[in-house]
């Protein structure tokens, strides 16, 4: 009777254990499938991208956003997270924070021409804070920067989380175009996405006046917006576009990062602006 009863205990015993490991295993289920759904879906497209690369002899990476549908397109995501010059793309934040110390007055804002010849013929009279961006011009913004100077700019800097800067004051006016600043494109993206949509420690004012100045091209289906950047890093040309586009109710961030020898620079100018519009083609936008 004995050995019956121990015999119905550890049935009883192991019906118990399969019956907790049943639950364990259904709880896991459970957690695992309603975590995979609040996941972004995130794709990897290296063969649809990568002509549009090799079309201008370069190599590099590409960011795409699809704000509406929360998804994200991701060319060479290993060059995604190495870091890189920001070059003139922070002329983005450089007028923000230039408008919200008041070191820029409105975008009518006339610095005169140092009377210093430069390569790039643009350069070489007074600017606006409009026509500056429109032309990219470096002294411009490298005179703004060292009016804003170090302390309040490395504050601004940090709180926008805009990468890895190196500012101090023997480099104020030159950090984002040469030395040891760096900025990923991953970090980019996260930037540009707060200044689209509003959550960059600046006045709105601000904010509306700089997304303003960067359109690049506006027609009656699409508003194309960024700005460019390029220098050179390691002994190679490194340059970006960054923003957005917008068609058809629908918004696109975007970050696009090149490189080449600097055998190729011409084509490598073109590309930057190039292989973003070659992959905004292949969705079917900005079509004219």
């Amino acid at each position: 009777m004995k050995a019956v009863l121990l015999l119905c205990y550890s049935n009883f015993e192991n019906l118990f254990m399969q019956a907790k490991l049943l639950k364990i295993c259904l709880i896991v289920f459970v957690f695992v499938s309603l975590n995979s759904c609040s996941v972004k879906t995130i794709k990897d497209n290296p063969p649809n991208f990568q002509p549009f690369f090799e079309e201008y002899g370069v190599k590099g990476c590409f960011l795409l956003y699809d704000l509406n549908n929360d998804v994200y397109q991701i060319y060479n995501s290993t060059r995604c997270e190495q870091g890189f010059l920001p070059a003139s793309t922070f002329k983005i934040l450089n007028a923000l924070i230039g408008l919200e110390t008041g070191v820029i007055t409105g975008e009518d804002m006339v610095i005169p021409w140092d009377g210093v010849t430069r390569s790039v013929d643009e350069w070489n009279r007074d600017h606006t804070l409009a026509s500056a961006i429109q032309y990219s011009v470096v002294p411009y913004f490298q005179e703004v920067a060292r009016r804003i100077g170090p302390d309040r700019m490395k504050e601004y800097v940090d709180d926008a989380d805009y990468g890895k800067m190196d500012i101090t004051k023997e480099t104020i006016d030159k950090f984002w175009l040469w030395g040891n600043s760096r900025i990923t494109p991953w970090e980019q993206m996260n930037f540009i996405l707060h200044f689209y949509t509003n959550k960059l420690p600046f006045s709105q004012e601000n904010i509306d006046l700089v997304k303003k100045l960067i359109v690049l091209k506006k027609t009656n289906n699409y508003t194309f917006s960024g700005k460019t950047g390029m220098t050179v890093q390691d002994g190679k040309n490194i340059g970006w576009l960054v923003g957005y586009l917008e068609e058809g109710g629908s918004t696109w961030i975007y970050v696009c990062n090149v490189e080449s020898g600097l055998d190729n620079t011409e084509k490598f100018k073109e590309s930057r602006r190039g292989v973003t519009e070659d992959v905004f083609h292949s969705m079917g936008l900005m079509e004219e």
